[in-house]
């Protein structure tokens, strides 16, 4: 079966949320027994806002991975109360971008939320984030 990608649709991306976080110190972990340097830190607090979603960060953390060819893997979780009471968590993973015209990370997110919650749509969607170098804002966006 052939597939002819010029009548696939070209996605686009609309802004979402706005994901502001406090860092607690960060711990390194070291060098691992299987190669690359952990390190981590937790999410102390933050709010996100956005036209369907707004609240608390009740709390998360960040994990870094700088492999020994010095790629730096992400992984980061956030437990979010919205202002209606609803829990929502974001799990993330991706890479710290250090090249071309961005620098900082750049995260594809799961989202987690009851199904009877009004919140149940943004565990239906794709989105994707980044945080710029010394910012602790993440831009949340919408695959469109």
């Amino acid at each position: 079966m052939q597939h002819d990608h010029e009548d696939m649709p070209s996605p686009g991306l609309e802004l979402a949320f706005h994901l502001e976080q406090q860092f607690g110190e960060p711990m390194e972990l070291g060098r691992l027994a299987t190669g690359g340097l952990r390190s981590m830190r937790t999410v102390t607090g933050g709010t996100i806002s956005g036209a369907r979603l707004n609240g608390r960060v009740v709390s998360g953390s960040e994990t870094c991975l700088t492999r020994m060819d010095q790629v730096t893997t992400i992984e980061t979780v956030y437990v979010i109360r919205s202002d209606d009471g609803a829990i929502i968590r974001i799990i993330g993973t991706g890479n710290a971008c250090a090249k071309n015209a961005f620098d900082g990370i750049r995260l594809t997110l799961v989202f987690e939320a009851d199904e009877a919650s009004p919140h149940a749509w943004l565990a239906t969607r794709a989105f994707v984030a980044e945080r710029e170098r010394g910012s602790d804002v993440l831009s949340i966006a919408q695959i469109v």
